[in-house]
């Protein structure tokens, strides 16, 4: 079985800075790097490492950065499922300040409008495992994902369903947040979208308000102070691992691409996020949010498979 990875391919514009410019002020870029990017891209590269067999559901326009992604996603060896010849694709502007903190601005692009015709293609029974970006769920996108997901709702409970909304999720259209949660996806967001959206004291607290909005599990990341989770019985932190921090782009988008592969590698939910707290651990020490193939080898995430990264495996991080 495979695993749907729905949302965008964008270029990356990353700038890296010493700190964020205030208003009307005008600041030095120390190096500039121009690439593939975009949530569902970076989730799938993550799935490409670990070997799960996925599709990536993204749009490809026309012009100066859909022919580069069209080019890129070819060369990976990727079948392109939507071309979208009136548009071209959109780009992020990426500030990366000094602790690796960043700040995004995106401009949206064919990625950002998709159509209900694009879904014909797509057999629901062909995959055990979908994805969603927060981002492609933003506008009219919005209506037809969901409407997509909740028309299907049945077939939709069979399946892991992993929603993250990412830092947009308080411009999430209210119905269309419903419809997506009517099917019951796995949410994953990190501490301060946590808060931004559920309005409570506590990240437990949080986790209480979401659950009961979505009744399946809840993970929220927090950076150096792991991850926590919550199932509607198990309420647990995970802890995260050191590293040198160069930036965190990609950071949560690897976090959730290897809970999907541990998922469908039979490790249980708590192996599952030690096995991506590791996983990001390594894409934030490196520059950009995807790893190669040899990157991804060099790490050696073997043991985390094959021990189950249970809390009785001694797995050195």
């Amino acid at each position: 079985m495979k695993t749907l990875v729905i949302g965008a391919a964008i270029i990356d514009i990353i700038m890296k800075i010493k700190r964020l410019p205030k208003s009307g002020e005008d600041i030095l870029c120390s190096e500039t790097v121009s690439a593939v990017g975009g949530c569902a891209y970076n989730v799938a590269g993550t799935l490409r490492g670990f070997g799960v067999d996925h599709d990536l559901f993204v749009p490809v326009g026309r012009g100066m950065y859909g022919d580069m992604i069209a080019g890129d996603l070819e060369k990976l060896g990727y079948q392109i499922l939507i071309r979208e010849e009136e548009s071209d694709n959109g780009y992020c502007l990426c500030l990366v300040e000094e602790d690796g903190e960043r700040t995004f601005i995106t401009v949206k692009g064919a990625e950002g409008r998709f159509r209900p015709s694009w879904f014909e293609q797509l057999s629901q029974d062909a995959y055990d495992s979908i994805y969603v970006a927060g981002y492609q769920v933003c506008g009219t996108s919005g209506g037809v994902i969901s409407d997509w997901m909740a028309g299907a709702k049945d077939r939709m409970k069979e399946k892991r369903v992993f929603f993250a909304p990412g830092p947009v999720i308080t411009d999430i259209d209210q119905a269309v947040m419903e419809r997506i949660l009517s099917v019951g996806p796995i949410l994953h967001l990190n501490e301060k979208e946590a808060f931004d959206y559920a309005k409570q004291p506590s990240v437990e607290d949080c986790l209480k308000y979401l659950y009961g909005l979505n009744h399946n599990l809840v993970v929220v990341t927090m950076g150096a102070s792991g991850t926590m989770y919550y199932d509607g019985s198990v309420m647990r932190q995970v802890p995260a691992y050191k590293t040198q921090v160069k930036d965190t782009i990609g950071a949560g988008d690897s976090h959730v691409a290897a809970m999907i592969a541990g998922y469908s590698k039979g490790l249980d939910t708590e192996q599952c996020v030690r096995l991506a707290n590791r996983v990001a651990s390594a894409i934030v020490s490196i520059q950009g949010p995807v790893m190669t193939g040899e990157m991804f080898e060099q790490q050696d995430f073997a043991p985390y498979i094959l021990n189950g990264c249970s809390k009785h495996t001694n797995v050195e991080g």
